[in-house]
């Protein structure tokens, strides 16, 4: 039984034990490949909310006295990034599973450059939206690609804590991409705005000169029937401190779990035995966009420059990134606890935007309700929905289950990008902070449908979580439910082999 199973948590010494330098790197190096997902994202919310951004591509507001992206615009250039993260991640699946996870990197890291560049040279709208669909075609690549890896590379116990790195490190590039705004507002020239964008060159530079150093996933490698590369990257994973017979015991364990397993069809993604895991995947993936975090991460500056902090807008904005990355670094990432209360963050905002002349206490208060809603978002369902992603799908058809989920999750967020400019500013729905009611109540039916539909997968090895699916006990039992380690199990089949050798022999006796 595995340690997950005995309910013995690792103390943070043997876990520290546990990260060799490879796993080390590994672990920085993926995290990595995110850094742009967030400094974009965070970027272009405050760029927006910028004047020579508006002036460059908006219209002069007469009431206001200001330059402004009108809401169809500011719909377009946040929304439509998001078919660039569709195609990326339909694109990736089939270059992961057919090429490797490394390849997949690698083109991640090409496709940066190109929208990189055509975001800081525009000179119209069309173009830098266009230049932002291509470099979300990298984002794309990253939530489909650095999960699977992660899962794939990672020790069993590390696999949730290391699963996790890669919404500490979008929050991270959102913090920076923040503080570059706050740095360079104040600017009166279209430097105000290229200049957050083209540091964007920096991150897919690094990722493309480092990736020789990275090993490809034994399990893909295993996969692909290349056991003796698979042993070397495995080796160079587990380190110097593990033996030879513990390197191949793990070997042959992969080996017989992935024995005559080879690549499921899309029919295998939704039949009797995978139907379950692909549900959990899509739930954990689509509960990530749809309790409303695309207001905090892609509008709040404009939000609060709306709400009379003219002046403070990028600071709150900077403020609620750093506690977001405070937040991703605690040792509590679970979903129901962070899910209620991101509800709950999010009514008191409500309620405090129906208040007709609010007090700057109140005002105060609804800034820290929603630093407060990004914080619990990135120690629960930013994080954890990577973790269920990379962990509940099936080894046959993981590029296709992981595909289909960050589709699923990529739609989500179209939509409630695309639609927040028309519920929040007028003259349409002009909600304001009211949208906390629709997108609070969301979170709230969430964390019921997370106690029945999201189980406990911690601990597991992917074999053991193969072997919990395969009992088909209730979702809500995984977590005291025993299991065979993969080790133990790859030494019983190899008894049982000899066993059927010997008797065979005796019967030619």
């Amino acid at each position: 039984m595995s340690e997950g199973q005995e309910g013995k948590a690792l103390t943070a010494r043997e876990r520290f034990r546990l990260f060799t330098p490879m796993v080390t790197f590994i672990t920085f190096y993926m995290a990595l490949c995110a850094f742009n997902f967030g400094f974009d994202v965070g970027g272009f919310a405050g760029i927006q909310a910028m004047q020579p951004f508006a002036m460059k591509f908006g219209e002069w507001n007469e009431q206001k006295h200001v330059w402004v992206l009108p809401s169809y615009l500011s719909s377009i250039m946040t929304a439509t990034p998001f078919f660039g993260k569709l195609i990326g991640a339909i694109a990736c699946g089939r270059v992961a599973e057919r090429w490797g996870r490394k390849k997949a990197i690698m083109i991640l890291s090409i496709i940066s450059l190109v929208g990189v560049t055509l975001q800081t040279s525009a000179t119209t709208a069309a173009q830098f939206t266009v230049g932002r669909i291509v470099n979300f075609a990298m984002t794309g690549f990253c939530i489909v690609v650095v999960p699977i890896y992660q899962a794939e590379c990672a020790p069993k116990d590390l696999r949730g804590l290391i699963n996790s790195t890669i919404q500490m490190i979008i929050v991270f590039g959102q913090t920076v991409s923040s503080l570059v705004n706050f740095g360079t507002q104040h600017i009166q020239s279209d430097v105000a705005w290229r200049l957050p964008v083209g540091l964007q060159f920096i991150v897919p530079v690094i990722l493309l000169a480092l990736l020789p150093l990275v090993p490809e996933s034994p399990r893909w490698l295993i996969s692909k029937d290349r056991p003796g590369e698979a042993k070397k990257s495995l080796e160079r994973l587990r380190g110097s401190h593990a033996s030879n017979e513990a390197i191949q015991t793990e070997i042959q364990g992969l080996c017989h779990a992935t024995a005559n397993s080879g690549k499921g069809t899309w029919k295998e993604v939704f039949d009797i035995n995978n139907r379950r895991r692909t549900a959990v995947a899509i739930l954990a993936m689509f509960g990530q966009q749809i309790t409303g975090q695309a207001f905090t991460s892609q509008y709040s500056t404009i939000f609060y420059q709306q709400n009379g902090f003219v002046d403070q807008a990028f600071l709150f904005t900077v403020l609620a990134n750093v506690v977001s990355v405070v937040g991703t670094a605690m040792t509590w990432p679970i979903l129901l606890v962070g899910g209620f209360l991101m509800g709950a963050f999010l009514y008191i905002a409500a309620i405090i935007s129906t208040i007709p002349n609010p007090t700057l206490a109140a005002k105060n208060t609804m800034v820290a309700s929603l630093t407060l809603y990004s914080c619990m978002y990135c120690v629960s369902w930013g994080p954890i929905s990577y973790v269920v992603l990379g962990e509940s799908a099936s080894a046959r058809v993981k590029e296709k289950t992981s595909l289909l989920a960050c589709c699923i999750s990529i739609l989500t967020t179209f939509i409630t990008s695309f639609t927040l400019p028309y519920l929040l500013n007028p003259p349409y729905a002009a909600l304001g902070g009211k949208v906390g009611f629709i997108y609070g109540s969301i979170c709230f039916i969430f964390v019921v449908v997370t106690f029945f539909f999201i189980p406990e997968m911690k601990g597991r090895s992917l074999e053991e979580v193969d072997q919990l699916f395969a009992m088909g006990i209730s979702l809500r039992k995984f977590k005291g439910t025993k299991t065979v380690p993969v080790e133990e199990l790859a030494v019983e089949i190899d008894k049982a082999d000899s066993t059927k050798v010997s008797l065979k022999h005796v019967d030619g006796k």
